[in-house]
Formats: C-alpha cells, structure tokens, sequence
C-alpha cells in the first residue's frame, strides 16, 4: 500500500514528510512507521494490556475520524448541512457536498485472533478416590 503525500510516496519503513520540511524546520525527523502500526493487525488473546481489543471499519479509518470530528462537513448555518447520523442498519455513511464527496464502508472487519507468547497448558490434579463403604447405611 503505498500512500502519497506532496508527491513524495512514503514507502518503506521511514516515512520521511514532504522535501521542503527539513530544508524549512531543521527539527523535522523521519518517523519509523512500524513501531506504531503492524501491517497485518490481530486481536491478542491473553497476556498483553491493550492492543486491538475491538473490531476495524473495512473502509478508511483516518475518513471516519475526519467525519466524525466534523471535517468533512461544510462550515455552514444550514441544518440540512450539518451532522446528521446514519441510520443503525446503513452500511456505510456517504457525504455529498460542497466541500467533500466520500463514502466509508463502516462494516465491521474482524481481526484475527492470535497468542503472542505460548503458555505451558495447566496440569490439573488427579481426581480424588473415594472409598465405598460396603454398607452405606452405617454411615
């Protein structure tokens, strides 16, 4: 998947911004895109505290944060204009306006589950053995 920003493609594991940013702000750095995002994410099962706990949209996940923080909509008075929900059994939200024309699959798409580390399995004890009296009305 290659993204393109300025022209410049950022691909590989340096994603390096736009050519006049360091010529511009010499504190500008190259950010190692694989610490943050996997390429191929999973829901952990046991022993890790957070991670992908929850399913992704099939669609982009930077749009349906841009729509839902209000970017995709036009700055306007209009009540017509403004945020109106989707309804609960639509599958994707479509924005056609003056500002953006988008459309975002918002089924869920479940992850895969996998163990990071493997535990030894839990060796239970043995089953207790219980003597039978030969006469059970004795006791």
């Amino acid at each position: 998947m290659s993204v393109s920003y300025a022209g410049n493609p950022l691909e590989g594991p340096f994603a390096q911004g736009p050519a006049w940013e360091k010529k511009e702000n010499p504190q500008a750095y190259d950010q190692f895109a694989q610490a943050y995002v996997h390429a191929k994410p999973g829901r952990h099962i046991v022993g890790i505290v957070g991670g992908n706990e929850a399913s992704l949209i099939k669609g982009n996940q930077v749009d349906l944060e841009s729509d839902l923080r209000g970017l995709n909509l036009p700055n306007t008075f209009c009540p017509e204009r403004k945020y109106l929900p989707p309804k609960q059994t639509d599958n994707s939200i479509k924005r056609d306006n003056v500002k953006i024309k988008l459309e975002i699959d918002v089924r869920p798409q479940h992850l895969p589950a996998y163990q990071m580390w493997a535990y030894p399995a839990v060796v239970g004890p043995e089953p207790l053995k219980v003597d039978e009296c030969g006469r059970p009305e004795r006791f």
